[in-house]
């Protein structure tokens, strides 16, 4: 964090707005301060170990490594575990996808009506039978085949015309476990 950092911070709008998180940033800046205060004992300890005595001032030196050390890994396994927190809920922001909002109620329960007329025609549909696969047919003669290509060749050009789009709902049902009776048999 620079001073275009402390800048920025202090003349937006991020102070006061909770959109955006700075504790991320605080954090990296708290570790910093951490490894300095880490150092700086480190140094303090063993100037004050060897002025007692030599002998003194080599336990300092493995207390600067022991506790030093501990001290440092202590300090990253916080500081990582909180910033795993901070990226955690980052993600999930990202991930959730804003709700659009409903104009009315009547929008609300009718989203819901068709989600429960979608459920109900794919339930019928897996209720059906399975058909076995029709043999062929015999030809046809040229008079049948001809009404044939006419009524395809007008079903195609009613075919052609875009159906209306599908509305996005806002909310899915939850789904539902399978039944024992849905489960195709062997």
């Amino acid at each position: 964090m620079n001073t275009e950092d402390m800048k920025k911070l202090a003349t937006s709008g991020t102070i006061f707005n909770l959109d955006r998180m700075i504790a991320p940033k605080i954090i990296k800046l708290l570790y910093l301060l951490g490894l300095g205060t880490i150092v700086l004992w480190s140094i303090n300890h063993l100037f004050a170990t060897f002025a007692d005595s030599f002998g003194s001032g080599l336990w300092g030196i493995l207390e600067v490594g022991i506790f030093g050390l501990g001290a440092f890994v202590a300090l990253r396994v916080l500081c990582e575990t909180l910033l795993v927190f901070f990226k955690k809920n980052e993600k999930l922001i990202e991930i959730q996808q804003p709700a659009r909002p409903a104009l009315s109620i009547f929008d609300d329960v009718k989203d819901a009506l068709e989600e429960l007329a979608e459920d109900d025609v794919n339930e019928a549909y897996e209720a059906l039978p399975k058909s076995e696969p029709a043999a062929p047919k015999a030809k046809t003669s040229t008079r049948a085949a001809r009404s044939t290509t006419t009524s395809r060749s007008s079903a195609t050009k009613s075919s052609t015309r875009k159906a209306p789009a599908k509305r996005k709902t806002t909310a899915k049902r939850p789904a539902t476990a399978k039944k024992a009776t849905d489960t195709p048999k062997s």
